[in-house]
């Protein structure tokens, strides 16, 4: 199974870029776009930093790929972790692969499952295929332990994906006045 594609900039979230303090999101995809990959890093890891999971999505991909930074399965995977636990079902489902193919992580299809799972939960369009396919190398009790794993997790993690950052009441976006 491919990882998606590519960063979440480079896809729909993009027409958000107005709300971001400077267009950080369109000299982001201008950096992408450019291949300034070093560029791309430095707007986007401070908002990852911030906690913006889409940031945070944004730099696993790079990690990952080894774009702008040096290949590292492991930082990918806390990048997409953090991405993930704020319930952004893309970062979701690229920890899953990584789980499944043992990509900087110990090879672990029940991790893998209750990632899959999650991003299932909530409508991703690859996650049901992933979580087929990974449960076909599964055993029964494997399947029920990821299950249960899923469902202890959504009572106690309900997921909220940190809003954009607010617009300036200056700007024409206006502001809650």
């Amino acid at each position: 199974m491919k990882k998606p594609i590519f960063l979440l900039l480079a896809g729909s979230l993009l027409s958000a870029g107005p709300v971001w303090a400077e267009g950080e999101w369109d000299q982001a995809r201008s950096a992408h776009e450019r291949g300034d990959h070093a560029a791309e890093v430095a707007i986007i890891r401070p908002m990852a930093e911030k906690g913006y999971a889409f940031a945070q999505f944004n730099m696993g991909v790079l990690y990952d790929q080894g774009k702008g930074v040096p290949q590292d399965n492991a930082l990918a995977i806390q990048w997409y972790q953090k991405a993930a636990e704020q319930g952004l079902p893309q970062a979701q489902v690229n920890l899953g692969i990584m789980y499944q193919e043992g990509q900087g992580v110990k090879q672990d299809y029940i991790r893998a499952y209750f990632w899959y799972a999650l991003a299932d939960s909530q409508g991703d369009g690859q996650a049901p295929q992933a979580k087929r396919d990974i449960a076909k190398k599964m055993t029964p009790a494997q399947i029920e332990s990821a299950e249960r794993q899923v469902k202890e997790y959504q009572a106690a993690h309900p997921f909220r994906i940190p809003p954009l950052p607010a617009p300036d009441s200056d700007t024409p976006h206006g502001g809650n006045n």
